[in-house]
């Protein structure tokens, strides 16, 4: 496995993924947690960068909020579809939901016939789950297909579990490069950590920008470096193991 340099936080902007990266994936993206002692952790990159960093990731900004909180960081959510520039900033959509309503209209009426599928709805993009029924791919990938048919302007994309539409003309790699032009990423060395196919398009922008492109887990990448799993980003990071006294401490 080809390990990848260290963070440098005085020349790196450290971009990451959510889900799978910092986070275990689970049947029920909702039922996620991440320990309060990894989000101080982050906080403390994020000062040692100078703030250059972000989260780019599929959900919603508003869900990442809540999710790692009490931090305030930069992100980009729905694949870029969301952004907030700075970490008090506003959550900029740039697309509306309304766009989509045809094809959720389908993808609504198809998982009611297989209730085994599940339509998570992010507003400026729509996911079938089959997370626990690997069967069920073809199913959705189908359904999906059909919904969309051959109507311009949509992005489709396979993922871990899942199939996603959204409105095209963006992806996670566009949404760094956007980073990357300005303060406090203008001029540093980007490194991008993600999990799943739809991060390929990280890895590619960061490559571009001669940063570091690391890929967690196993699977086919373009990406220059590897991580075994979460615990392995979290070692990376800096995240402490919690012992036996600290894990009960975090969960009073």
């Amino acid at each position: 496995m080809n390990l990848p340099p260290p963070l440098d936080p005085v020349r790196h902007a450290l971009f990451l993924d959510f889900d799978g990266t910092l986070v275990e994936l689970v049947d029920r993206p909702e039922d996620v947690q991440i320990a309060p002692h990894a989000v101080a952790r982050l906080a403390a990159i994020q000062t040692a960068c100078d703030g250059a960093f972000a989260v780019i990731s599929g959900r919603r900004i508003a869900d990442l909020a809540h999710l790692l909180a009490p931090l305030r960081f930069a992100a980009a959510g729905v694949h870029g579809l969301e952004r907030r520039e700075v970490p008090d900033g506003e959550v900029m959509p740039l697309a509306g939901p309304a766009a989509l309503d045809a094809i959720r209209l389908v993808l609504s009426i198809g998982v009611t016939e297989e209730p085994r599928l599940r339509l998570e709805d992010k507003g400026t993009g729509l996911v079938i789950h089959y997370r626990g029924y690997p069967e069920l791919e073809p199913v959705a990938r189908e359904l999906v297909t059909r919904a969309v048919q051959d109507e311009p302007g949509f992005s489709v994309m396979r993922g871990d579990n899942i199939v996603e539409v959204h409105l095209a003309g963006m992806d996670k790699g566009k949404a760094i490069a956007a980073f990357m032009t300005r303060e406090p990423f203008v001029g540093r060395v980007p490194i991008y950590i993600g999990d799943d196919t739809t991060d390929e398009f990280g890895f590619a922008a960061v490559k571009a920008l001669n940063g570091v492109s690391i890929k967690v887990g196993d699977g086919l990448s373009e990406a220059d470096f590897r991580l075994a799993c979460v615990d392995s980003v979290h070692r990376w990071l800096g995240v402490e193991p919690v012992t036996g006294e600290d894990s009960m401490k975090e969960a009073s």
